[in-house]
């Protein structure tokens, strides 16, 4: 049997060997290109993340004044009962996907899908929170506080935002790129975390 014919061992010897390393840089150049690409993706959307994490700051300034009120309620000696009639102001949050089906499925195609809910939304909670600013210090000062009425005020106050958290939650899937869809969360999460930390 000739030389030529006499299989190479394991699979080719050195020809292989060598073939292996050239291989090594093509997979860094493809590993290199698709972190460059998720990069260049991250920086398309830091106006859109910085856009959503304003929203989600200013919807939940309502939530950590609801949660600051029961503390001033317990200093005036306000029975655990009403303190427990007041939680229901954050009721909307957890109810809100009743009518978040129409949040989704009726707007003006003039303004937008989103932009019909978030605007309004925006405007009546300027204006919730105005009116509040002027009031809140009677209504608070009073020797037995009108709880029924504080209630009432603070549970449409949360009904806006947790509304206008419907329309931002639909806005950042189809706003943000789909490779960077699990930065939303983050987004979500610390604008939640932030907003308690300054109130």
């Amino acid at each position: 049997m000739s030389s030529r014919s006499r299989k190479k061992p394991w699979g080719g010897g050195r020809d292989s060997l060598e073939e292996g390393e050239r291989k090594l840089p093509i997979q860094d150049q493809s590993k290199n290109h698709r972190m460059k690409k998720h990069k260049s993706d991250l920086d398309g959307d830091r106006g859109n993340i910085a856009i959503l994490f304003l929203l989600y700051l200013l919807q939940g300034v309502p939530l950590g004044l609801c949660a600051a009120i029961p503390m001033i309620l317990q200093n005036k000696h306000v029975t655990y009962k009403d303190q427990a009639g007041f939680s229901f102001t954050t009721w909307p949050f957890s109810l809100k996907l009743l009518w978040a089906p129409i949040v989704d499925s009726v707007y003006n195609p003039r303004i937008g899908r989103r932009k019909t809910w978030l605007i309004p939304t925006q405007y009546l909670i300027g204006l919730f929170m105005l009116v509040l600013s002027y009031h809140i210090s009677d209504w608070l000062e009073q020797t037995t506080p009108n709880i029924p009425f504080l209630t009432f005020v603070f549970f449409c106050l949360n009904f806006l935002a947790a509304t206008q958290d419907i329309a931002v939650d639909g806005w950042a899937l189809t706003m943000l790129k789909r490779l960077i869809n699990n930065h939303y969360s983050h987004v979500s999460s610390y604008g939640s975390k932030f907003r308690y930390s300054s109130l």
